[in-house]
């Protein structure tokens, strides 16, 4: 099957709608997926990755749509309860939102891995907005001047770290990166589970994006 070009939406009266399927965030992607309206392949296509990173030392990998640029901003909202909502800058001007539900306000830095190059952010508490009974934290905001992204030698220092890690994990299963990248993904998933532990990887929502960003590591390191 070929990749999909666009989502055709009909209504009663006969009238049809049309938006780009790339245009789609990975969620509805992947629901679209999930309906058998595509293959899983081509929801993944593109998809570019974060990696959380909090004060405790443990880390989530979550992935975003191909159209995500960089990060707009970062935030917490409390209410009864607080909520992280990390905001993506896209290519069409519509943000894609994430929700951080762990330790929201102990969020320590994100790495975002694009094909571009990796781009690194620190997260501080720099703002805050009080309205109601409702209480809103900024940890980055890229329209406020207080806020700045790392550097890129910062950036690709930390995605080198990783990959190093990543090296060491193959090396030691006694593998080759070539090998892995041509075994077929059903016979990779239980290796990949060994190297997930081994960096301390987890899930943000779903355990195949860190499969999928295990195997853009692997590629990377193919390549360099």
């Amino acid at each position: 099957m070929s990749a999909p070009k666009k989502l055709i939406v009909e209504y009663e009266d006969g009238t049809r709608r049309e938006a780009v399927f790339g245009g789609l965030s990975s969620v509805g992607q992947a629901e679209l997926s999930a309906l058998g309206l595509c293959e899983s392949g081509a929801a993944d296509a593109g998809k570019k990755y974060l990696l959380l990173e909090w004060k405790d030392g443990w880390k989530e990998i979550a992935a975003v749509g191909g159209r995500a640029l960089e990060i707009l901003r970062y935030y917490t909202i409390e209410r009864t309860e607080e909520i992280g909502r990390l905001s993506m800058e896209t290519a069409d001007g519509n943000p894609e939102l994430l929700f951080i539900k762990r330790l929201p306000g102990r969020l320590e830095s994100i790495l975002f891995i694009d094909g571009d190059g990796p781009q690194a952010y620190a997260l501080e508490e720099k703002a805050m907005v009080k309205e109601g009974g409702k209480t809103e934290r900024y940890f980055y905001d890229k329209k406020r001047p207080e806020f700045k992204m790392k550097e890129p030698t910062a950036a690709s220092s930390r995605y080198t770290v990783l990959l190093d890690s990543l090296r060491g994990a193959v090396e030691k299963k006694g593998a080759s990166v070539s090998g892995l990248l041509t075994m077929s993904e059903r016979d990779r998933i239980p290796i990949y589970k060994e190297f997930a532990r081994a960096l301390g990887l987890r899930a943000a929502e779903r355990q195949q994006d860190v499969y999928d960003f295990l195997t853009v590591a692997l590629e990377k390191l193919r390549n360099k």
